[in-house]
């Protein structure tokens, strides 16, 4: 009976874990409209491309300032199966932040205008305020 017993609560705790939600998708105005289908989206807008080459070198001010847009989205999200996936994708919104602002030369005043953001926001409004340099035509 004790046997049943553990198997009936052990049977009611298990809780199958709801699917993963979908990545969250940066405003178009950011994505290149010749971006393939394969693209993923940085925090940022910035689009990267699944099969990108490898990882470029990326200044400490870029890491840290992409760590917080990291915590302001994570903190930010309004329910929790897009706070899982954000935290899930952590560490790759960190890295394509980074690579965003180390390749696109952001200010000074452009970092401290993220590192400053308390909500999303307040990161659009630092979008809005620095826009992206165009991108250069390929060869």
């Amino acid at each position: 009976m004790k046997t049943l017993a553990l198997l009936v609560i052990a049977g009611c705790e298990f809780v199958p874990a709801p699917p993963p939600a979908p990545a969250p998708i940066a405003p178009a105005s950011r994505v290149p409209q010749d971006a393939p289908p394969d693209t993923a989206v940085a925090a940022t807008g910035t689009a990267v491309p699944s099969d990108a080459a490898p990882a470029i070198a990326v200044t400490d001010e870029c890491v840290r300032t992409s760590t917080h847009i990291a915590d302001v989205l994570i903190a930010g999200a309004p329910d929790p199966s897009l706070k899982a996936s954000y935290e899930a994708a952590r560490d790759r919104i960190v890295r394509a932040t980074a690579e965003a602002c180390t390749t696109q030369g952001w200010s000074d005043a452009e970092q401290r205008c993220f590192a400053q953001a308390k909500v999303e926001a307040d990161l659009r409004a630092c979008e809005k305020k620095f826009p992206p340099p165009p991108e250069q035509p390929k060869h």
